[in-house]
């Protein structure tokens, strides 16, 4: 209680010098918008924040080599199996290292609410219109950020080298063959797919 009233008299005395309040209301309004909305950002911020955080401990243990292994972790199903070093670098994750588990599914599901927040922040943005003129600029930031997001995802997708990645691979394989060639170079790829036996 007296704490509190000495804090309230000394920025008394502090703004009845200075007049700063006007100022520090202004500036604490943009640093905590009232306005729910602006939440979806900070959600996109903090799931970053988890994401590099668990992102540097996975680092650690993962072994990002297409090498012939032989699986001898704690997965018995597995043991014994010649699979690919990262394969049995990420079910050792899974397995053997403590915590391991925990950081994987914590790294997964902080890349879905990272891109899915960055979605509905775009979304909000744009159909409120707070992408024009003076703020193009942070919607050329969102929308890079949103892209790099996209091929990171991808990217962290295929390491694995598990069924899922190799489907993910798969597709997107075949919707880059779909896209049409244009230029000097579209002839022979064309006559070289027909040629491809099937």
């Amino acid at each position: 209680m007296i704490t509190r009233w000495l804090v309230r008299r000394s920025m008394g005395w502090l703004d009845a010098r200075l007049r700063i309040a006007p100022q520090l209301r202004l500036a604490l309004a943009k640093v905590f918008p009232d306005h729910w909305t602006f939440m979806l950002g900070e959600i996109a911020l903090y799931s970053f924040v988890a994401l590099v955080a668990t992102g540097v401990f996975l680092t650690f243990f993962y072994d990002a080599s297409m090498a012939d292994r032989v699986y001898s972790g704690g997965y018995a199903p597995l043991r014994g199996t010649t699979v690919s070093a990262a394969y049995a670098s990420t079910v050792e994750l899974s397995w053997d290292v403590r915590a391991g588990l925990l950081m994987r599914q914590a790294h997964h599901w902080s890349a879905l609410f990272f891109i899915g927040a960055i979605i509905v922040h775009m979304c909000r943005i744009f159909f409120t219109g707070a992408f024009r003129k003076p703020r193009e600029i942070n919607w050329v930031t969102g929308l890079t950020m949103f892209v790099l997001g996209m091929a990171t995802s991808f990217a962290g997708y295929s390491l694995p080298d598990d069924l899922l990645s190799g489907s993910g691979l798969r597709v997107a394989s075949a919707i880059a063959l779909s896209i049409p060639v244009v230029g000097p170079w579209s002839s022979s790829c064309s006559s070289a797919a027909s040629s491809r036996p099937t």
